[in-house]
């Protein structure tokens, strides 16, 4: 692919006032780039040790390459836009194309192997599962596989990765390297504190340092305190109050030293005003913020109802608001992100984690929880697709709230198919917003959750199929019926032969299938020509059934494809119609040579999808055509890739139908 294409920085974030050390690191870097090892660098390390410092000033001087993209999920946290923002920078797209995520991540893959890329995710922990026996695992399956994938060949260019969480899932990968970020240098902490105006003996300087742990961010935080507040003076961090916080690590309890200290000598209106600044959901612009501040309703808020004493923000001049401004930038509290007409204000997660319990009715004391440093940031921005972003806001704010029954009610309106076809991990993370800390196993927060069979729809898309059984409530248990055929557990549909109403015709459905695959061919057969399929979903796995015992004679094509006057369809089931009337034509010997492209565009419309289970069986059926027609070696590459997509999500009959080739017709 020959595209010419500019340098794309999706959601920069934090960046330091001053660059110091990390010259291995960016050697590391450089190196990679140019062809040696690795393909995948993770870097790793708590809150405020530089790793966005690092990339940022690693992308400075990288040079013209294939690509260059950065993302960062602190401010970008959607998983499925991220890879449709990807493939549309690799592929010269205007904007995110309509497309699954296994989609974008297929065609990333071939583009990322060939191409010498230098493609930067940062603030991967909002993405990856915080806890549990999946700790540090990517929470959405596909990035998962791209950066798996990636980081198990040898690739022209290199993917650098930021985290606060460990990478399981990549440290074993041959051309993987994670490395642990740890504190900065001696010569390097004192160059900062004495680049930013901090004065005194070289000694007295370096206790400095070590009094914040040669924490990047607290380094640089204490330099500007000290120049702000004690005229530079380097002797007076001996005056750091102790920390407050409990239970914390080393780096933690001299972080929150130095936030301490700040918090202790900063007026409140100015605690506010920083407060208020980095309240909003996505960085705001340095104008919305003084409108803001200079408002009615925030005077309201302020004065009225939370009891604020000092002169209200609105009597203020706009020089005095825009000095504060300026102190908290130079106080490095603040920072000014962007170019030109894009800046907007933001603030380190570690800022915002030092001043979270200011707002209020009254000033909460000034802790902050063990853990602050290697958790996910507290603040994430609302998931969205490029159709749906006020109705997001708008549910994230309701959920911010505790409004569930009004989030519940947004909810509907944004429960819209093409969303879920598109990006069911979109829909799934706007769910876990119903559970505490996204833990969709733990009691929902709102005892009107009643949403559990939307979710399971959403893992079974994904090809969580162990999640998709789970979710499912007992009242829905029928429905698991294609998450189990998907993992090849069948003896319960031997267990249970009868389900009550409304799933009965489903559940026999899924009991033929079971008994076809179990070899029980004469009861399979029974069964199947017991029932009279009302939908495409009772139909999908009673064709399935009579395809694999080679009796589609028993099928009225005309009762397969009928769709009654005026109803609606959408996608997914129109899909499906295509698929199984694909597979008709082809073992009747009907078709001729327009089936193979058929079946492309069919395969193609499935891969843009994302749906596993469907995606291998139309390749097997494709591949079948192809061997009929004598083309063996598409074929066996058409089949070796649904083989690969069997294992990935754990398909285990499916996966022997790969690899025998000659158990389903």
């Amino acid at each position: 692919m020959n595209i010419k294409r500019l340098p794309a920085i999706h959601h920069c974030t934090s960046q330091p006032l001053r660059f110091f050390g990390r010259e291995a690191e960016l050697a590391m870097l450089d190196h990679a780039l140019n062809g040696a090892e690795p393909s995948v660098a993770a870097m790793i390390g708590p809150g405020g040790q530089g790793k966005t410092a690092i990339v940022q000033q690693w992308l400075t001087q990288v040079g013209t390459r294939d690509g260059v993209f950065l993302w960062s999920f602190y401010r970008g946290k959607d998983s499925d836009l991220a890879l449709r923002e990807m493939l549309a920078y690799a592929e010269g797209l205007d904007k995110p194309p309509d497309v699954s995520a296994s989609w974008c991540v297929d065609r990333l893959l071939a583009i990322l192997k060939t191409e010498r890329w230098a493609l930067v995710l940062d603030g991967t922990e909002v993405v990856q599962h915080e806890q549990g026996a999946w700790f540090g695992r990517f929470v959405h399956p596909e990035l998962g596989r791209l950066l798996e994938e990636l980081a198990s060949v040898a690739i022209p260019g290199v993917v650098v990765l930021t985290s606060r969480f460990p990478m399981p899932t990549l440290e074993r990968r041959r051309h993987a390297q994670v490395i642990s970020l740890s504190t900065l240098d001696m010569v390097s902490a004192t160059s900062l504190l004495k680049t930013l105006g901090v004065t005194g003996t070289d000694p007295v300087i370096s206790a400095a340092a070590r009094s914040c742990g040669l924490h990047a961010k607290a380094v640089e935080l204490l330099g500007t305190y000290l120049v702000h507040y004690h005229e530079g003076r380097g002797e007076r961090y001996r005056e750091l109050p102790q920390s407050a916080l409990a239970g914390g690590s080393d780096e933690e309890v001299c972080v929150f030293r130095v936030l301490q200290a700040l918090q202790a000598v900063m007026p409140g209106e100015l605690q506010d005003l920083l407060a208020l600044a980095i309240s909003f959901r996505q960085p705001t612009t340095e104008k919305r913020l003084l409108d803001y501040l200079q408002s009615d309703p925030l005077r309201h808020l302020l004065h009225d109802t939370w009891g604020r004493c000092y002169e209200p923000f609105q009597a203020r001049t706009l020089d005095w608001l825009q000095a504060q401004l300026q102190m908290l930038v130079e106080l490095r509290l603040l920072e000014r992100v962007g170019q030109l007409d894009e800046v907007v204000l933001d603030a380190h997660p570690l800022v915002r984690s030092g001043f979270e319990y200011v707002l209020g009715s009254k000033h909460h004391a000034h802790t902050a929880r063990a853990g602050f440093l290697c958790g996910r940031p507290d603040r994430r921005p609302a998931l969205s697709l490029e159709d749906a972003s006020e109705e997001v806001e708008l549910f994230h704010a309701y959920a911010d709230a505790g409004l569930w029954n009004e989030a519940d009610s947004t909810f509907v309106a944004l429960d819209n198919p093409k969303h879920r076809f598109l990006a069911p991990a979109f829909e799934r993370d706007l769910l876990l917003r119903f559970f505490p800390n996204g833990d969709w196993r733990l009691p929902p927060l709102w005892t009107g959750f009643g949403r559990y069979r939307s979710l399971a729809i959403c893992f079974e898309m994904l090809g969580l199929f162990e999640d998709a059984i789970e979710a499912y409530r007992p009242v829905d248990a029928p429905l698991r019926g294609d998450a189990l055929i998907a993992l090849g557990r069948l003896q319960p549909f031997l267990d249970v032969p009868q389900v009550s109403q409304p799933w009965q015709a489903l559940w026999q459905a899924y009991l033929a299938h079971a008994l076809c695959l179990l070899g029980k061919k004469d009861e399979a057969l029974r069964v199947a020509q017991s029932i009279v399929p009302a939908d495409v979903y009772e139909w999908v796995h009673v064709f399935e059934c009579l395809l694999r015992l080679g009796r589609l004679d028993a099928i009225d094509l005309g009762s397969l494809l009928y769709l009654a006057p005026l109803a609606e369809e959408h996608h997914w089931t129109r899909l499906a119609r295509q698929r199984m009337r694909l597979d008709y034509l082809r073992v009747q010997g009907q078709g001729g040579a327009d089936l193979g492209k058929e079946y492309r565009e069919l395969l193609d419309a499935y891969d843009r999808g994302g749906l596993p289970f469907e995606r291998v069986l139309t390749r097997l059926s494709y591949g079948r055509w192809l061997q009929t027609a004598g083309e063996l070696e598409q074929s066996r590459s058409i089949v070796g890739t649904a083989l690969e997509i069997c294992r990935w999500f754990g398909m285990t009959i499916l996966e022997r139908d790969c690899s025998a080739s000659d158990t389903r017709p």
